[in-house]
């Protein structure tokens, strides 16, 4: 084969090579990365677009912007205030959770207090409550 034509074949496949990474790396950046706040006593507020909240440390105060799809809360004695989340899944207890916009709540913790606002697509959210002594219910107002 001619040096050339062998020259030619080796710099286009590293030219496909090159725009096959940059193309994997365009869409690797474009993924909404979920976020797992596992310190204790934490104020912080995340930014949501479309990604997984998990909240596994104890006396945290957070306030989540934008929209989630899910926002899990395994912690204890959180403060948490979100805009709008898919599910809402909690198994600590002794949490306080509003959310405005919400499609689903599961509790499986105890002395959890979860307020909302209005369901998805305006229906009233998917409440599955199996904790003890836990308050779900429709805030009111604003």
């Amino acid at each position: 084969m001619n040096h050339r034509i062998a020259r030619l074949i080796v710099g286009a496949f590293c030219a496909l090579v090159f725009a096959g990474l940059l193309w994997q790396q365009a869409g690797a950046g474009s993924q909404a990365k979920d976020v797992t706040i596992s310190k204790d006593d934490q104020t912080t507020t995340v930014v949501c677009t479309g990604s997984a909240i998990n909240i596994t440390g104890d006396d945290n105060n957070i306030t989540v912007n934008g929209a989630c799809s899910k926002l899990t809360v395994d912690g204890d004695d959180n403060n948490i205030s979100a805009e709008t989340v898919t599910e809402v899944l909690i198994s600590g207890d002794d949490n306080t959770v509003s959310v405005e916009t919400v499609g689903k709540i599961s509790v499986g913790g105890d002395d959890n207090k979860i307020t909302w606002k209005k369901g998805v697509g305006d229906k009233s959210p998917e409440v599955s409550n199996t904790g003890d002594d836990n308050n779900v219910k429709q805030s009111v107002g604003r």
